[in-house]
């Protein structure tokens, strides 16, 4: 399968949840029995209408103005963080689908979904560094599943 139908394949899949591991922003989809997330190591946002809801850049800032920024990071305590528990808490009561998926030019994927939500990743690195990552997850079978990774070169 081609990262173009992998992108494709994501269409009527449930976003079940924002998170992060360090810096990478994670998002999770379901489909029937198939649970598949994204790792977006490049720059990533959540746009509504004209308003970014959220995006990696907000891993830098601490959720609350007292905090030391950099054990808001470690402590999982950002501004990401707490936007990114705010919307999944959202997408559990409200099921958000994505209602289109395209691949664009240099890996940019733009994933748009109910009520005019749109997930962008945007690639800016040059050379063969991983800079996101499509991925079936088995709970039964570990490592199973489809895995995408973009660029290819990056290798898994």
């Amino acid at each position: 399968m081609s990262l173009e139908q992998a992108v494709a394949g994501l269409v009527s899949a449930r976003v079940t949840g924002f998170g992060r591991t360090v810096d990478i922003a994670e998002v999770g989809f379901a489909r029937g029995t198939t649970e598949t997330r994204l790792h977006a190591q490049c720059p990533f946002r959540v746009t509504r209408g004209e308003t970014t809801l959220f995006g990696t850049v907000d891993m830098a800032y601490p959720a609350t103005a007292d905090a030391d920024p950099g054990e808001a990071f470690r402590r999982n305590a950002t501004m990401f963080d707490r936007k990114a528990r705010r919307l999944t808490e959202r997408f559990e009561a409200v099921a958000y689908v994505v209602e289109s998926a395209v691949l664009g030019r240099a890996g940019a994927m733009t994933l748009e979904l109910t009520d005019a939500v749109v997930i962008e990743v945007l690639p800016a690195c040059g050379g063969p560094i991983e800079q996101w990552r499509l991925f079936d997850r088995d709970p039964v079978r570990p490592g199973a599943g489809a895995h995408h990774v973009y660029p290819d070169a990056a290798g898994r």
